[in-house]
């Protein structure tokens, strides 16, 4: 149980780490290539954080499906608890898609702060979004593995799932979209969450309305978590992680997700068949590398403790640091500090320019700016975890 339970840790760990050098660069203009999400078709080292976390969500909820039942605890209560941890989860989404909503942080929300700047800011509050879309996975999925009993049932669920978002993609439901299309401006998926949410709900980072974490795509995504779950399950035997399967049965849905890419790109935003596999098998693989990194016999912990340690510390709070870390990038955008020629520049600025910059240039300078907030992090779960505080819904 214990080595499981740390192989778990470390990878959780890993992915966490990425995901601070992702998401913190000191410049969007000056990134690593591999720190850079695809455009749109295609797989980068950042694109493979979020299914991670999706395949990691699935194996915990196998771990705390089985300890829950192993107290009495019955199917009711389950689901009662699946309800309520999923509703919280999408609520801090909302709260982090919306903030600051209109608070006065810095003096140009100051001048129009007010009830009606409030209710601004919720017009075109965006719906769904990273947590909203771990929130759906874990209710579909803990709902299934609730009123199903055995693998067989679990894994038809998920691949009448798979089938129905394959056949809106594929179909021609609706003149001028989908019908096969692949292609940002006329897929299904934008389509309905266009015709549900209307584009002021919907992330525009790719130039037009268009959500990458959308409601229809949640689908195959939920199918990464039920991978992970099924990993969980068979890693609860008394021998732990079977380490040589995972790697085999990893490389084998990593081929099958590559020989699709003729009649299915691999794409993150749209969460296709192909970019499905091939992330549950590299999910599969790292795992089996995690179990593998740790230590054979008691007493050889100290061996490895410095790969060991550091990544059981970040995967230990993993909700807390993706909320703290989201709502701190954003108040370094909005905090305004003087640059000392008697102008205000935002705390993001400042510590990229005047900081990183002159260390390591534009490209090293945001990846060092990177780096200092995996630092922090770093140290701020160090002490939690020192303390034993580990924030749980």
């Amino acid at each position: 149980m214990q080595e499981r339970l740390i192989s778990l840790d470390v990878f959780r760990g890993w992915t966490i780490g990425l995901m601070i050098l992702v998401n913190h660069p000191g410049s969007w203009a000056h990134i690593p290539p591999p720190l850079r999400h695809a455009s749109w078709h295609g797989l980068t080292l950042a694109d493979v954080v979020f299914p991670f976390f999706l395949f990691i969500v699935g194996i915990a909820m196998a771990l705390s499906f089985a300890r829950q039942r192993e107290r009495g605890i019955g199917r009711g209560p389950l689901v009662r608890k699946v309800l309520r941890r999923s509703a919280i989860i999408f609520g801090l989404g909302l709260f982090l898609s919306g903030f600051p909503f209109a608070l006065p942080l810095n003096a140009e929300l100051a001048d129009r702060f007010g009830w009606q700047a409030f209710l601004e800011s919720l017009e075109t509050l965006r719906f769904f979004g990273v947590l909203q879309r771990i929130a759906l996975c874990y209710l579909i999925v803990g709902l299934t593995v609730l009123v199903t009993s055995r693998g067989r049932d679990r894994v038809l669920a998920i691949l009448g799932g798979l089938a129905v978002y394959e056949l809106c993609l594929r179909l021609p439901l609706v003149t001028d979209w989908g019908a096969g299309s692949f292609a940002l401006e006329d897929n299904f998926v934008r389509y309905l969450d266009l015709k549900l949410w209307g584009a002021a709900h919907l992330y525009r980072g790719a130039g037009l309305p268009f959500d990458p974490e959308g409601l229809l795509s949640t689908l195959p995504a939920a199918g990464t978590v039920m991978c992970g779950f099924l990993v969980g399950e068979i890693s609860r035997g008394p021998g732990g992680v079977p380490v040589r399967t995972l790697a085999v049965n990893g490389a084998l849905l990593l081929f099958l997700g590559l020989i699709m890419i003729p009649v299915e790109p691999v794409n993150k935003q749209l969460w296709t068949l192909s970019f499905m596999l091939v992330t549950c098998g590299l999910g599969q693989i790292i795992f089996a590398l995690a179990a593998r990194a740790l230590p054979g016999r008691p007493g050889d912990e100290g061996r490895l403790s410095w790969i060991i340690r550091p990544a059981v510390v970040l995967g230990s709070n993993p909700l807390l640091v993706f909320l703290g870390s989201g709502l701190l990038a954003r108040l370094g955008y909005l905090l305004k500090v003087s640059d000392g020629l008697e102008q205000s520049v935002s705390i993001q600025r400042w510590s990229y320019q005047d900081l990183f910059l002159p260390l390591a240039g534009e490209l090293g300078g945001s990846l060092l700016h990177a780096v200092g907030h995996l630092i922090f992090w770093l140290g701020v779960l160090w002490v939690l975890h020192r303390k034993r505080i580990f924030w749980k819904i």
